[in-house]
């Protein structure tokens, strides 16, 4: 089985209220070449803040409020919800970030969906490269996943120049792929 992560692929991080550069091109390929990518399952991850955030400047964290749970900011990108809908395979959606004290850059670590057990492969793609999807690829690798992953390098925006996410994707020795390889 092949499994598609797709990490916090949320308003905010693409116009709204901390945007990553080439995060709307990046998602808006990434919905258009959805059909071809050969995944049985995908996985959405998502923030989910509570207000007063702990990540949130206010409260003494480094980031804007973002990703309120049940706001415009916190919803699915919605080129990329479509194509999820209409998509081949199922859709499970993880959220994070949910207890107001905690702060999680990756999804899986405290452990990883049980589907992840039976993939062949698994591709991973996302906002930001250098925070959340960097720290769901380390996680990954420390689970035990790292021969298997792929990262998909276009739909996978960073806050910084890139250098992060690929010095990480270096060092860890995860295979790497463009939109326009599938």
């Amino acid at each position: 089985m092949k499994v598609l992560i797709i990490v916090d692929p949320q308003n905010d991080f693409i116009t709204g209220t901390l945007p990553v550069a080439g995060a709307k091109e990046a998602m808006d390929r990434l919905a258009t070449a959805l059909p071809k990518i050969p995944a049985e399952e995908i996985v959405v991850t998502m923030d989910a803040h509570p207000i007063g955030h702990c990540s949130f400047e206010a409260q003494g964290g480094m980031w804007p409020p973002h990703c309120v749970k049940y706001s415009v900011g916190a919803a699915l990108w919605e080129p990329l919800m479509e194509a999820l809908r209409v998509g081949q395979g199922p859709v499970h959606f993880i959220e994070k970030g949910v207890r107001k004290e905690l702060d999680e850059y990756s999804a899986f670590a405290k452990g990883y969906p049980t589907l992840l057990d039976k993939a062949k492969e698994v591709f991973l793609c996302g906002i930001a490269g250098n925070v959340c999807v960097l720290y769901t690829l380390n996680d990954l690798v420390k689970h035990g996943l790292g021969q298997k992953l792929t990262v998909i390098t276009d739909a996978a925006p960073s806050l910084d120049d890139g250098t992060a996410l690929k010095d990480t994707i270096k060092e860890s020795g995860v295979g790497v792929i463009t939109l326009e390889d599938f």
